[in-house]
């Protein structure tokens, strides 16, 4: 008969998350030093995206969620498209001493560019932005589309 026995585990990740847990439930709720990291988060953030082909255009879509159409920017300049904006942090109405103790939004200047293919029309670029997604559609030009080229027969 074998038995099982279950060790430790041995994960850096588990055993940092473990003293994180520790620490929050027998710190002070009010102690700055546990919380300051999460406060000043020192990663860019980026928008999601997606680039997808089909037989008639190449489509763009970035998640945007929280930004006004405004403060967008969809530029073209030899071949590369380019999505810029902020997204600002929002403010409430609370006193000047509200204190976050766990944030994971992310606020700031974001800009993604991309390599277009020269097959892509660049007079019919399309840019839509609807409940916080932004959908750019880059026609292909007619030659870039292909041809089928029939066999006669003799």
């Amino acid at each position: 008969m074998s038995t099982v026995t279950k060790r430790p585990s041995t994960d850096v990740g588990t055993a940092q998350l473990g003293g994180l847990i520790r620490r929050m439930f027998n710190e002070p709720l009010l102690d700055d030093s546990f919380y300051r990291p999460l406060l000043t988060p020192s990663m860019a953030w980026a928008p999601a995206m997606e680039v997808a082909e089909t037989n008639d255009a190449v489509m763009l879509t970035a998640e945007l969620p929280g930004i006004d159409e405004k403060a967008i920017r969809v530029s073209v300049e030899n071949n590369v498209l380019t999505i810029s904006g902020e997204k600002e942090q929002e403010r409430t109405d609370g006193p000047p001493t509200t204190a976050y103790y766990v944030t994971e939004r992310f606020y700031g200047a974001f800009q993604r560019s991309f390599t277009l293919p020269r097959t892509v029309d660049m007079d019919h670029v399309k840019a839509e932005f609807d409940k916080g997604v932004l959908t750019v559609t880059l026609p292909k030009l007619p030659q870039a589309k292909g041809k089928v080229i029939e066999v006669a027969t003799k």
